[in-house]
């Protein structure tokens, strides 16, 4: 499931340096969602609504300012290049949601995220059909002609229609997770969603209001995650778990999954601009092997919990030597 979190933070990575791969359906469909659902997946059954509140700004917010802060003094220096940003860049990054550009290209994320995992703690002290009901009306008014959902202060307008992939997550690992043949049925689930996808099953751009085809599209991208789930949960965590340092390496990747989603804009976008790199794949790779290490390093300093929103991991401390018993007199 670590391995199926860093896959995800890279594809975000992946979708930001190539907007129009070939295919890009096929990465749209999901990309986002996923985020979403595992979210939900992974969502603790005894907080709080307070609780919930202190872990989300702890592991959400503070890391949301303290990235603005360090990408505004990058806007303001690079005024003075010939690669300046965009000049409506910072109040777009105030505004958030579908406003955000190059480098806070991925900061709507972070801030829907936190007002839905707020809102799916009330959700899940409620009946389940009140969730369903809050999920269809996000997902309608985000899929009026012109809807401006998109354009609300932080996308708090986008809340509803992403909470329904953490509502999604959350049940299914309640009640759908453990069921015989998860192989078949995750391999099933696979093909269904991206066989609908080819055969013109729309696709969608999340950030903008894009939810595809009308609740279908919200479908195939839950089958989908679902079927991911299936997959990473049993068979690919089978053959993972024979190798120690595959384990370590993605335990330690998975760690650095927020600083990569605030930073690799501000990576991708140096790249074009001062190293003239236009090839998106190989931005791509560049983008995540600085961020995944910047992110190993910061998490080892007492930086972390205001860049990654993870305490600072401890190196492990080698066990103290036995001190020989004194003999008896």
């Amino acid at each position: 499931m670590d391995l199926l979190r860093v896959i995800s933070v890279a594809a975000v990575v992946i979708g930001h340096a190539y907007p129009a791969m070939p295919g890009e359906e096929y990465l749209q469909i999901w990309r986002m969602p996923l985020f979403f659902f595992l979210a939900g997946f992974f969502f603790s059954t005894s907080r709080t609504f307070s609780g919930e509140f202190a872990v989300r700004w702890r592991t959400l917010a503070t890391p949301y300012i303290s990235w603005f802060l360090i990408l505004l003094v990058a806007v303001w220096a690079m005024e003075h290049t010939p690669w300046p940003f965009d000049e409506h860049v910072i109040s777009g990054a105030l505004a958030g949601g579908a406003s955000t550009d190059m480098p806070f290209l991925a900061f709507w994320f972070i801030s829907v995220m936190f007002f839905a995992a707020l809102l799916l703690r009330i959700l899940v002290s409620l009946p389940w059909w009140v969730g369903v009901i809050v999920a269809l009306v996000g997902l309608t008014l985000a899929e009026i002609p012109e809807s401006r959902m998109a354009y609300t202060v932080l996308g708090i307008g986008l809340v509803p229609a992403c909470v329904t992939y953490m509502f999604a997550g959350y049940w299914f690992r309640r009640h759908f997770w453990r069921i015989p043949r998860p192989v078949p049925v995750g391999l099933a689930c696979l093909v269904l969603g991206f066989g609908a996808v080819a055969m013109g099953a729309e696709t969608m751009n999340m950030k903008w209001s894009g939810f595809g085809t009308y609740l279908l599209s919200p479908a195939l991208a839950i089958i989908i995650c679902c079927g991911m789930v299936l997959l990473f949960s049993t068979r690919i965590d089978a053959v993972l778990r024979r190798s120690a340092p595959v384990v370590t390496v993605i335990s330690e990747l998975v760690r650095t999954g927020t600083l990569v989603v605030f930073a690799h804009a501000l990576v991708l976008y140096l790249a074009l601009r001062w190293l003239d790199i236009e090839e998106p794949l190989t931005r791509t790779l560049l983008a995540l092997l600085l961020c995944w290490g910047l992110g190993v390093l910061v998490n080892r300093t007492p930086a972390s919990p205001y860049l990654t929103g993870l305490p600072a991991r401890r190196s492990p401390r080698k066990p103290a030597r036995a001190t020989p018993a004194a003999p008896r007199p």
